[in-house]
């Protein structure tokens, strides 16, 4: 029995929710009818308690008076939490946060009122706004949830739930961001943006708008792989099931809503619903990373209770060995660095590096400038980092099957998981950062795109579910190119296209080389790879007509006159040995000419790209 106390806490922190979201909501009908400055002193208005009756001040007053009850309730479930659920910290951690937000918050509406409305304040104060809302449903969902959902539906869907809540939190801002800086009608139609997919950037409120949309694409994509992944195991834990899909319909419904704001007579009720929508969405999201992680913290203290099972952490292994034998603060802060540098894969880095790199120099003629290079190489390799950081978090479960990956970190748990979680989103953001601030829009953009493929499309979707993982997955390794060549021009013409597409082809033949030689290992680990589903004859015939087309989409970057007489003769030399490798593995059908073609592929590319750069240089 549910005591009358509880029962009332529990009321409380529902209606609490509700008020906080109708807040936001009045906020949002606040800013689209132009009543900030309705009651343009703070905290009374026009000097008076009760405003004058103008619809600007009563709409102003409204707001004001709903937060002042929002704040009221916000302080009484701190107050009940530290009296009755003191030994809950997922409850009072998250109430006494609530009410740090909310001084914050209040703060801020004050500064916006007496600066008169300035846009990043008003963006942050919406910000803060979803913060505190974060916080009061942290607390709602902790006193009405009760633990379930299994380790695998878990450690599946919580990247997904947590990327997707992420992704709608700046996509809030960037909406609040549109209308801040009146650029809601720079792209008048939708979905394109003045008729084409890729507007010119040059106009700030252009590019404002088409960064919020793309964002919304972006985000549209974790929601979609959320329900997709969750609905799996819905049979399992309904309740996880059931949130995941109200992410979804609410952010369709918020899709639908957008694409209409850009009507010109689209009525203000419409507009205002726009915020509400988005904040619903935020809302469920944040319930369901709360849900995720509570059932993941009871999952593993019931783990930790079982008869006879001992922590990881002390079990005997050569890298826990290391890490007690490292006596010196320097060594052991340089072992530590070690282990991010591996968890973040360099060898792939570098390949990926070259590739931008030679991009920046084709379309720059031969040159580019040394602090713009420097720039897009950071960021390339923090964005590269980043994604390969998390991929090592999701395959967490199976690398530790494989031979070829049982000695990265967290197989052998010399790092704990959560960490590299939290590495590789830190990575992800600062390479957004880096190439949005020293070098272009276009150029960021195109890293997260990779980043956001390759986790979510290809690590959560695709490795684990088809064979054609690495052919639709291959786009993400395609991308860098493109930031390359969007760091220098700004944006992609037809030569960065034949760049991406020489890397899709010549991702099959690579890696199925690759997966022939370590068939075992993904057998072992459940992975669809194409030798284990179709087989290594289906395999060799499929990697000899990928290079096939691969050695035809370099000589039509010729064909059309792209690239001169140099490019030509170097690409038919690297091609006829590619050919060569790829026909003695089909014919030969063993291990080393599999060997061979696979480490070959890497040098091809790389001088591939070279010979690009020396034609281009010539021009």
């Amino acid at each position: 029995m549910v005591s009358n106390t509880r029962r009332g806490f529990r009321a409380l922190t529902v209606v609490a929710s509700c008020a906080t979201l109708a807040l936001i909501v009045i906020g949002g009908v606040v800013r689209v009818t132009g009543s900030g400055l309705g009651c343009p002193d703070w905290p009374l208005c026009y000097g008076q308690v009760l405003p004058p009756p103008q619809i600007e001040s009563l709409i102003e007053f409204a707001h004001r008076f709903t937060a002042l009850l929002v704040g009221v309730m916000i302080v009484a479930i701190a107050f009940i939490a530290l009296k009755s659920h003191r030994q809950d910290r997922a409850v009072t951690i998250p109430a006494l946060a609530g009410v740090a937000v909310l001084v914050v918050q209040s703060l801020l509406g004050a500064i916006t009122v007496w600066l008169e409305l300035p846009p990043v304040i008003v963006a942050v104060h919406l910000g803060t706004a979803l913060a505190m809302f974060a916080c009061v449903l942290t607390v709602t969902a902790n006193v009405h949830h009760t633990p379930g959902t299994p380790a695998r539906l878990s450690s599946r869907v919580f990247p997904l739930a947590l990327g997707s809540a992420i992704a709608v939190y700046v996509l809030i801002l960037l909406g609040a961001t549109v209308t801040a800086t009146g650029a809601s009608l720079a792209c008048p139609d939708w979905p394109l943006c003045r008729g084409q997919l890729v507007p010119q950037l040059g106009d700030l409120s252009v590019t404002v708008h088409f960064t919020h949309r793309f964002a919304a694409l972006a985000t549209a994509i974790l929601v979609t792989l959320l329900v997709f992944q969750a609905r799996r195991s819905r049979a399992e834990s309904p309740r996880v099931w059931r949130w995941a899909l109200a992410v979804f319909w609410l952010f369709v419904a918020q899709v639908v809503v957008g694409g209409m704001n850009v009507l010109p007579r689209l009525p203000t009720v419409l507009r205002a619903l726009h915020l509400g929508v988005a904040a619903s969405v935020w809302g469920a999201a944040v319930v369901l990373v709360v849900m995720l992680i509570r059932d993941r913290r009871a999952l593993s203290e019931a783990s930790a209770q079982k008869p006879g099972r001992e922590s990881m952490t002390s079990t005997p292994n050569f890298g826990a060995a290391a890490m007690v034998a490292v006596p010196a603060r320097g060594a052991a802060a340089s072992t530590t660095l070690k282990k991010y540098l591996y968890l973040s894969k360099p060898w792939i880095i570098v390949l990926l590096l070259i590739t931008t790199l030679t991009a920046m120099l084709i379309a720059g003629k031969g040159s580019a400038s040394l602090a713009l290079i420097g720039a897009t190489l950071l960021g390339g390799a923090l964005a590269s980092a980043g994604a390969n950081a998390i991929n090592c978090y999701i395959d967490r479960d199976i690398d530790g099957l494989m031979s070829r990956t049982k000695n990265r970190p967290i197989p052998r748990d010399q790092l704990d998981p959560h960490r590299a979680l939290g590495f590789g989103l830190a990575a992800s953001v600062a390479s957004f950062a880096v190439l949005l601030a020293f070098v272009n829009l276009l150029a960021a953009v195109l890293a997260v795109f990779g980043i956001i493929y390759y986790v979510f499309v290809y690590t959560l979707w695709l490795k684990r579910t088809t064979p054609h993982n690495i052919v639709i997955g291959g786009i993400a390794g395609a991308v860098p190119p493109l930031v390359g060549w969007a760091a220098v021009t700004g944006r992609l013409d037809l030569l960065a296209l034949y760049l991406f597409l020489i890397v899709f082809y010549w991702t099959p033949p690579h890696t199925w080389a690759l997966a022939i030689l370590v068939r075992g290992d993904y057998e072992k680990a459940g992975v669809p790879m194409l030798p284990v589903v179709a087989g290594e004859a289906e395999t060799r015939r499929q990697i000899w007509l990928y290079s096939l087309q691969l050695v035809a989409v370099t000589l039509l970057v010729f064909a059309f006159r792209l690239l001169g007489w140099v490019y030509l003769a170097l690409a038919v030399v690297l091609n006829g040995l590619f050919l060569w490798l790829a026909f003695r593995l089909k014919r030969d059908r063993d291990k080393p000419a599999a060997k061979r073609l696979y480490k070959y592929s890497q040098l091809y590319l790389a001088l591939l790209f070279a010979a690009m750069v020396v034609d281009a240089s010539l021009v």
